[in-house]
């Protein structure tokens, strides 16, 4: 899967894990960070796609990946 320029690989696999439908602290826990630095992470995220929560963040990168094949 590539990369939307706007989004780091950081930031990707933070998508990827929100896909599959774990939480925050889970998330922090797979990617041996802090929750708050996933919470940080998130705030970015939301704001380079224009989203304003999970589902949204996740459906908005889905389409642009799919508008880029």
């Amino acid at each position: 899967m590539k990369n939307h320029p706007l989004i780091t690989s950081s930031e990707e696999k933070i998508l990827l894990l929100i896909k599959v439908g774990l939480t925050n602290n889970s998330i922090a826990n797979v990617l041996g960070k802090s929750p708050n630095t996933i919470k940080y992470h998130l705030k970015k995220i939301y704001r380079k796609l224009g989203a304003g929560n999970k589902i949204e963040a996740i459906n908005k990168y889905n389409e642009q990946i799919q508008t880029k094949r």
